[in-house]
């Protein structure tokens, strides 16, 4: 079976989608790691991970409309 261009496309984005999500959980434990450790909401070790939240947010975004624009 073969696939057109556009299905691979989508094929592709979708598993980079999952892979985000995945990275997402990951990030979320580790949130919940340092909550628990009661660690201050200024406490600087907290800046990483937001920038880590952020970029990860940004490419979720960019391959929802990368999905969108296939479909």
């Amino acid at each position: 079976m073969s696939l057109s261009l556009e299905e691979t496309k989508l094929v592709g984005l979708t598993m980079k989608l999952n892979l985000k999500a995945k990275e997402y959980k990951e990030l979320c434990k580790e949130l919940d790691e340092l909550e628990q450790q009661g660690i201050d909401p200024n406490d600087e070790r907290l800046r990483p991970l937001l920038s880590k939240f952020k970029q990860n947010n940004s490419e979720i975004k960019s391959i929802k409309r990368q999905l969108h624009a296939l479909q």
